[in-house]
């Protein structure tokens, strides 16, 4: 028998956790829509469902990563209304965020457009957001803004921020592979010979960590 590559075999592993995921969601939903209103069950299983989709999101980012990292993936760019990309987005995050009773929203010029793989950016605004869910005292926000040939889409909270030992030391995080995630996915984004980036901040809005994201247009 041909010997396969472990991070094949990994790789597909992660793929067939992540349909898993998927079917035990689909699942719980059809068990909350046969609960009666205010059903004191009903808090249980959306903290489980939150837990679930989290898991089914970094099983994509781990997916991403693998792509990413053995030069599997194909970019799929193409121009984005900011606006609308970042309200959906915050659809999606919006119940995670309520279940931990945080604010999350988001800024951005209404007319700011912005070239990028819609896919990667949705799974690094999604691991980023999670991430700050863990840190932030009360509220999130995501802003989007051009600086020179660069579109930057940041996630930012009011939490301690990068520099504390909170964030390195708490067996929840995943901040070193998250970042290495959305590092890997803001380097492949190129354009006229320049790379995209991140950077880890300061927030001077709301006092806590940002992550920046630089994709060059």
């Amino acid at each position: 028998m041909k010997k396969m590559d472990i991070s094949t075999i990994l790789a597909s592993a992660i793929h067939e956790s992540k349909n898993q995921v998927g079917t035990l969601l689909y699942q719980l939903q059809g068990v909350k829509e046969t609960l009666p209103k205010n059903n004191l069950n009903e808090a249980k299983i959306t903290v489980i469902e939150e837990s679930l989709k989290k898991l089914n999101d970094e099983w994509v980012e781990y997916l991403y990563l693998y792509r990413l990292a053995s030069n599997g993936y194909e970019l799929h760019v193409d121009t984005f209304l900011l606006d609308e990309f970042l309200d959906d987005q915050v659809f999606a995050l919006l119940t995670s965020a309520n279940a931990k009773k945080l604010e999350l929203s988001y800024h951005c010029d209404s007319q700011l457009t912005g070239t990028f793989d819609e896919r990667l950016m949705t799974a690094v605004v999604g691991t980023a957001v999670y991430n700050a869910l863990r840190f932030a005292r009360s509220k999130i926000q995501i802003h989007a803004t051009k600086e020179e040939n660069f579109l930057v889409i940041s996630i930012e909270d009011d939490g301690q921020g990068f520099n504390t030992a909170q964030e390195e030391d708490s067996p929840e995080s995943n901040t070193g592979l998250g970042l290495y995630f959305a590092q890997l996915s803001a380097n492949a984004h190129v354009c006229h010979d320049e790379e995209g980036y991140i950077e880890k901040q300061e927030s001077t809005v709301l006092g806590g960590a940002k992550l920046a994201i630089y994709l060059p247009q």
